[in-house]
């Protein structure tokens, strides 16, 4: 995406955390934001942020994991707004707990949130980034949908979905020539505030700042990079797993902590 500038962008999650900090860095560089988040007096303290800067800005409480309501707000965005050129896919939930100790629903719940309520948001909006002469999509993946993560199975898995359908969608656009949309996949490890909140990272994987992946989300959308890997660790992942056979790879997410930095942790609620 090149220009910013009256663009108009939907951001799920934008309520607090990253998703707000994302939020409040379009506006800045003169996008049109339309706040979404579960919670909707989060979503409208955001809005507000927005509109202090100068920016026009909208809220809505959306549920990401009712399909039923994505249509709905598609309606709701053509009549109020009208089209969009950019979609933000950060909504997301986790868990944390040994495999068969988590109930059902909250592994279901997972996947329904963080997988197929990001693929049917995009495939609702398809069509406008289609149409927009300079559009992009950003989806929040994760370090786990490389390297797995213990005690977060299903968080781990909907992540690796997400890069799937990145990465499918990418060269599928690019193939039936709609250059003008771009699409970044961010995977980053453990953030210093938000779901992660509290967790232990492990070894070379410090917690991150939210502003940084921030600055880096913006300067890739700017570029059209299709990844935002950080922090360098998570970039060397594909070096290291084709360098080491996966007995060694085993050892060392166990001696770096990767495979316990989930055990004492229980995740968030919706």
């Amino acid at each position: 995406m090149k220009q910013f500038y009256g663009r108009k962008v939907i951001i799920t999650g934008a309520g607090n955390g990253l998703g707000r900090l994302l939020a409040l860095a379009f506006a800045a560089r003169g996008a049109d934001v339309i706040v979404t988040d579960l919670n909707y007096v989060s979503a409208e303290k955001v809005a507000a942020e927005i509109l202090d800067i100068g920016r026009q800005a909208w809220a809505y409480a959306l549920d990401i994991a009712d399909l039923e309501a994505i249509s709905s707000f598609k309606q709701q965005i053509h009549r109020d707004i009208g089209k969009i050129d950019a979609l933000v896919n950060n909504a997301a939930i986790v868990f944390g707990g040994a495999f068969e100790m988590m109930p059902l629903d909250k592994h279901l719940l997972t996947q329904q949130v963080n997988n197929i309520g990001l693929m049917a948001i995009t495939h609702t909006f398809f069509t406008d980034l289609l149409e927009s002469p300079d559009s992009h999509i950003v989806n929040i993946a994760s370090a786990s949908g490389y390297i797995g993560l213990p005690y977060g199975s299903s968080y781990a898995a909907s992540k690796w979905a997400v890069i799937g359908l990145s990465e499918s969608i990418r060269l599928e656009l690019a193939e039936r020539g709609f250059e003008q949309v771009g699409v970044t996949t961010v995977c980053s490890g453990y953030l210093t505030s938000g779901m992660f909140e509290g967790i232990k990272p492990p070894a070379l994987l410090a917690n991150l700042s939210p502003e940084k992946v921030v600055d880096k989300i913006m300067e890739a959308i700017e570029r059209n990079q299709p990844f935002v890997k950080e922090p360098l660790t998570v970039k060397s992942v594909d070096l290291l797993r084709a360098a080491l056979s996966q007995k060694w790879w085993d050892k060392a997410a166990k001696a770096l902590g990767i495979s316990t930095s989930m055990n004492q942790w229980k995740g968030n609620t919706r």
